[in-house]
C-alpha cells in the first residue's frame, strides 16, 4: 500500500509543477471595409432586411444598405468573417450580390 501512496504522490506532485499553458492570444482584428452592388431593394424596408442579416455575422463593425444606388457598405473584421458570408447572409435574405 505504501509503494501505491508514493507513487500517487509522486505524480500529483509532477502534474502540479507542471507549466501551464499560456491563454491562447486573440488576433488583432483586421478591419476592412467594402462597398457591394446588391440589386432588388426597393425601400427602406429592404435596406433594414440586409442590415438584419448582416448583423447576425461575427465581427461586422457596421453594415448600411441604400436602395437608391443599390448598394451595401459594410466594415467588418477579416479575422472574424469574409465577403463571402457576407454576400451569402445577403442572399439569404431575398438579394443578389452583383460584384463580390
Amino acid at each position: 500500500m505504501k509503494p501505491f501512496i508514493l507513487i500517487a504522490a509522486l505524480v500529483i506532485s509532477l502534474a502540479a509543477c507542471a507549466p501551464k499553458q499560456a491563454p491562447k492570444e486573440k488576433a488583432a482584428p483586421v478591419m476592412v471595409e467594402a462597398n457591394l452592388k446588391v440589386e432588388g431593394m426597393s425601400c427602406d424596408g429592404c435596406e433594414l432586411t440586409i442590415a438584419k442579416g448582416v448583423n447576425l455575422l461575427a465581427g461586422i463593425d457596421s453594415i448600411s444598405a441604400n436602395h437608391e444606388d443599390s448598394t451595401a457598405f459594410v466594415r467588418f473584421d477579416s479575422n472574424k468573417t469574409n465577403l463571402a458570408e457576407i454576400s451569402k447572409a445577403i442572399e439569404g435574405r431575398g438579394y443578389v450580390v452583383a460584384s463580390k
